[in-house]
């Protein structure tokens, strides 16, 4: 038992060492002011990379941004919602501990009064992008199939 705890204990803390790490290089202080263009309950640019980064479980992109800017855990869209709302709401586990780490607000609420942790699970998402109107139509047999070659291009297989 003390093996399977100490191993799922490992990627945790590898996580924290690296966000400890980025956080150090790029100078961050977990303290300081976080600016109005990632507080402000209004969306932008970064803000829609976050969601797009979190949706689709890419660990790494966050590690990276909450490394470039602790600020990035802190961050509100438009909903009242940010990062640690968004991980609960995509289930990453591994991203919910780098953000807490990082100084996320676990009690902060968004517009409706919702936690991080009261957030619904949304079913999974998928890199397959939905079919257009004119890929789902679904056409019927081409006729032309039955049509019958030119005499000129038939072969004459009589001769062999």
């Amino acid at each position: 038992q003390r093996d399977a705890r100490a191993h799922t204990m490992a990627p945790l803390l590898a996580t924290l060492a690296l966000i400890a790490a980025l956080s150090l290089a790029a100078g961050v202080n977990a303290d300081d002011e976080c600016d109005e263009s990632m507080t402000g309950f209004y969306d932008n640019e970064m803000k829609s990379q976050a969601w797009q980064d979190i949706a689709h479980g890419n660990v790494k992109a966050v590690l990276e941004s909450i490394g470039g800017d602790s600020c990035y855990a802190k961050m509100r869209a438009a909903d009242g919602r940010g990062p640690l709302f968004w991980s609960h709401e995509f289930y990453n586990q591994k991203i919910i501990d780098a953000l807490v780490s990082a100084g996320a607000d676990i009690k902060a609420k968004d517009k409706g009064g919702k936690t991080p942790v009261q957030m619904p699970r949304a079913p999974p998402m998928t890199f397959e992008a939905p079919p257009e109107e004119e890929d789902a139509t679904d056409y019927e047999p081409d006729d032309d199939e039955e049509d019958e070659e030119p005499s000129s291009r038939k072969a004459d297989h009589s001769e062999m």
